[in-house]
């Protein structure tokens, strides 16, 4: 039996703190291959933070009982010595603004006992797991469970999960492109780039326009999840948080006969990741617009101005909804290394009344 222990904590020097980002980078690489995959203290530190969006929660699952402090929702809390004795950890997501029935969590088994690639995860680790997340979705009023699942492609289907009646609702690949593939702009079809979403205020309604409709209609699979609410506001607010983290972004903005812009492609590099590395964020085009080449034209002027703002990048992360067969993929001229997959299992329904 494993005893979840809250960690009260975001100091990324806390031994919990570094421990748990070890674990998952240790993971993430067993399943990808890439020694740049996996997450930094710092990262996770600051993913802990109190935010007006989320809020996160890391629990470890200890195998030792022992006399604690209490601590948030009444768990006891880890302390430093309790590190040697974690088997697993799960870091919980509870949206605050939309998406107020969901509880999201990160299952990850602690690295002393971590299978090795191509075993079974171990059994009792993911039913205390599950078994903490079940308790927190009654204790919090959050019925939609989601469980994020990163494996690699083609992996078998999760062991534990379905027999749990978690069902498995949406997945994505995870991909690199070589940055040495990205050719040169084409003047004729490049995007205006935008550095950290200081947009121009006369397209400012345009872009947000654009947010809300891939909020709304971005392939999600059955994923029970609302769109968020795009504003003003809480662009400023993304742009902050950007910015805090370390972060910054270049966005292509293509347009359409007008001038308009309809759409936008997102390249972002954070200080705690490797110099070499970018990730590709949302890459979208308004319904109304496709069709005409304008997601290629924005893809292809994002990623070329990404090697030209950051010369050191060699590969971009990106991640995408599972293709369908024999449909056109905007990454395939990138001829992109699928590296993993991710899949969210989901469990429950909404509360009625809301």
């Amino acid at each position: 039996m494993l005893y979840p222990l809250i960690v009260g904590t975001a100091d990324p020097s806390h031994p919990a703190v570094a421990a748990y980002a070890f674990s998952v980078t240790l993971a993430i690489q067993d399943i990808t291959g890439e020694p740049n995959s996996g997450v930094s203290a710092a990262h996770l530190a600051k993913r802990l933070e109190d935010s007006e969006e989320s809020l996160a929660l890391l629990f470890a699952l200890c195998s030792k009982t022992a006399p604690r402090s209490l601590g948030a929702f009444g768990y006891p809390v880890l302390t430093e010595d309790d590190v040697y004795d974690v088997e697993g950890w799960v870091l919980v997501s509870l949206p605050l603004l939309e998406d107020v029935d969901v509880l999201e969590a990160n299952v990850t088994v602690d690295a002393s006992i971590a299978p090795l690639p191509g075993e079974e995860p171990p059994a009792h680790v993911w039913q205390s797991a599950l078994e903490l997340i079940d308790a927190l979705s009654a204790m919090l009023s959050r019925p939609i469970r989601q469980i994020w699942v990163t494996e690699a492609p083609g992996a078998p289907e999760h062991p534990f999960l379905r027999a749990a009646d978690y069902s498995p609702a949406h997945c994505e690949f995870q991909a690199t492109i070589d940055a040495e593939s990205i050719p040169g702009p084409e003047e004729e079809t490049a995007c205006e780039i935008v550095k950290d979403m200081n947009f121009d205020q006369a397209d400012l309604p345009h872009f947000l326009a654009t947010l809300r409709e891939s909020a709304a209609k971005y392939p999600r699979g059955s994923l029970l999840l609302e769109p968020v609410q795009w504003s003003p506001t809480r662009l400023r607010d993304a742009a902050a948080r950007l910015k805090d983290r370390g972060g910054s972004q270049i966005t292509a903005v293509p347009r359409d006969a007008s001038g308009t812009p309809v759409g936008l492609a997102e390249v972002a590099k954070f200080d705690n990741d490797a110099d070499s590395v970018a990730e590709v964020g949302l890459v979208y085009v308004r319904e109304d617009n496709r069709g005409i080449g304008l997601g290629e034209h924005a893809l292809a002027s994002v990623l070329s101005a990404g090697c030209c703002v950051w010369p050191e990048i060699k590969q971009f992360y990106v991640s995408y909804p599972v293709p369908e067969p024999g449909k056109h993929h905007l990454l395939a001229r990138y001829s992109p290394t699928v590296i993993s997959q991710a899949t969210a299992w989901q469990k429950g329904a909404p509360h009625r009344d809301r």
